[in-house]
């Protein structure tokens, strides 16, 4: 492979990956009934979020290593809160970000940042992942930051802005 095609392939991985996140995306926010397009699939296309436990859609598939937050961060933020959740072991969101050796807004060189594990966690909470008391126990109260707070609510189609 001659030097610069290694670049041509990444552009092209991303200007793939960039036109298949506008068409899901204008899909999700198009008002046709039956538009098939699930919150937390359109939410972790918007987010960059590796759409784990999305097994039904196949698009994300060829475009593993074009979403920032990656499929193994994604994955085993997944097992770790699975398994709180199955020992009903409370964590709050400064537990969490303890856990990853995030230091608040500040870099850490920790792999997540808060806002990364934000949207990881609400990308979980639109799956319906985990119940109603872990997400309280995670973001529900003054142990955690305020921003971490958007991690229970919904996301909607006038939640994508294409700027």
């Amino acid at each position: 492979m001659e030097p610069d095609q290694g670049a041509k392939m990444s552009a092209t991985a991303e200007m793939l990956f960039n036109l298949q996140k506008f068409q899901l995306l204008t899909l999700f926010t198009s008002g046709r009934p039956g538009k098939n397009i699930t919150p937390a699939y359109a939410y972790a296309w918007d987010n960059g979020v590796y759409p784990i436990g999305n097994d039904s859609a196949s698009w994300h598939q060829p475009y593993k290593d074009q979403f920032a937050i990656s499929v193994e961060l994604v994955s085993e933020l997944a097992s770790f809160l699975d398994e709180k959740w199955l020992k009903k072991e409370k964590i709050s969101f400064y537990e969490l970000e303890e856990h990853y050796d995030i230091q608040g807004l500040a870099s850490s060189g920790s792999e997540w940042e808060r806002g990364t594990l934000i949207d990881a966690c609400h990308y979980f909470f639109l799956l319906d992942w985990f119940d109603e008391e872990f997400w309280i126990g995670l973001v529900g109260h003054s142990d955690c930051p305020s921003e971490s707070h958007s991690v229970r609510r919904e996301f909607k189609p006038e939640h994508v802005y294409f700027l």
